[in-house]
């Protein structure tokens, strides 16, 4: 995941032009507002459409706060966010929880269902364990990585809905939300952004991004996304919808001439060889992240058959959300495809980029 059946892909968002942050006067009485700031361990951007400096400005830092609500509340590396609270609980009591963890949870549950568990953000000692091996640059012994994958599941975890109550099988359940959490707060500051009347509005955090109408005068927010062998970026254009990336650009470790991701296959509990990345386009950020962490391990029959079960953006005539996969085998050798109905495009004058991945 990004953080959970992997790690953060750590990818960050730039503009393919000279990032500006400021506003910049267009057509039609609205006004550009382009800004940043640090926040969910990346740097979160915002781009937008307002009737006003003013308007954007104060829109903008309501979405930037709306994120680092989200962030406090289910980050695993804080002591008091709401997902160690959870895992600090006690087995067979019903918790009450914040509506934020438990659309995550609810989401993350039934994906893992779908997926035998490829997906399961409940594997964070799993997750856990290869962070500190990163770090030390030294395989975790084989015992210990079972150890740790017996202790997730998400079979051990009972939502419920009406009394939005968590209920543990065991104590000590471990959660790591960095598969999803990205994706699911970008559409939260989008929602937040047309609350306060703006429509064409763009929120990337690293490889999640959540757009809303298209900029004035164009089709769709173009993207672009690096190609793993350092060819030309594969270009798209999208409106009302969400494109999120997983891949392992920026974390791996090798160790005795192998190289291992930082994208762990939960049904093994270790982490894939070869360079590879997966992008996915779907109505809403929550599952363009989760899905696109989720099919980075499934082979491609599998992962299609995902896909078919996620809803593609609106009004393109078709079900199914579309993906990208890259991948980079030890041969050296390049392989890339996409689905059908994949937005690609021909390169723009001007686009966001998804640097950094592959």
């Amino acid at each position: 995941m990004k953080g959970s059946v992997a790690a953060i892909a750590g990818l960050a968002l730039v503009s393919a032009l000279t990032p500006v942050t400021g506003a910049t006067p267009v057509t039609g009485d609205l006004v550009r507002i382009e800004t940043s700031a640090p926040h969910m361990g990346t740097l979160a951007r915002i781009v937008l459409y307002a009737p006003s400096t003013a308007a954007g400005e104060a829109a903008a830092q309501a979405a930037f706060a709306r994120i680092a609500d989200i962030d406090a509340r289910l980050s695993d590396y804080r002591d008091d966010s709401d997902v160690a609270a959870l895992s600090r609980a006690a087995a067979g009591v019903a918790v009450p929880v914040g509506e934020d963890l438990f659309a995550v949870l609810a989401a993350s549950n039934a994906l893992a269902r779908r997926t035998d568990g490829a997906f399961d953000i409940t594997a964070g000692r799993l997750t856990h364990l290869w962070r500190r091996a990163r770090r030390l640059n030294a395989w975790p012994d084989a015992a210990a990585v079972a150890k740790a994958r017996a202790a997730g599941g998400f079979a051990k975890v009972r939502l419920d809905a009406r009394r939005r109550t968590v209920t543990l099988a065991e104590a000590g359940l471990e959660i790591d939300a960095g598969g999803i959490a990205k994706g699911y707060a970008a559409e939260a500051a989008l929602g937040v952004l047309r609350g306060r009347g703006i429509r064409a509005a763009l929120v990337g955090i690293a490889g999640d991004i959540a757009v809303g109408d298209a900029p004035p005068g164009q089709a769709g927010w173009r993207i672009a996304i690096p190609c793993l062998d350092a060819g030309d970026p594969r270009w798209i254009a999208i409106a009302n919808a969400a494109v999120s990336t997983s891949g392992d650009a920026e974390q791996w470790m090798t160790v005795d001439g192998v190289r291992r991701s930082h994208v762990i296959d939960l049904r093994t509990g270790w982490p894939v060889t070869g360079r590879r990345a997966t992008s996915v386009v779907a109505a809403h950020g929550i599952d363009a992240d989760a899905v696109s962490t989720a099919i980075n391990v499934l082979d491609d029959a599998a992962g299609a058959r995902l896909l078919h079960t996620v809803p593609g953006p609106a009004g393109t005539g078709h079900l199914g959300a579309p993906a990208l996969w890259q991948h980079i085998a030890a041969s050296g050798a390049f392989v890339s495809h996409h689905s059908p109905h994949w937005p690609a495009i021909d390169r723009p004058i001007s686009a966001i980029t998804l640097r950094g991945t592959p």
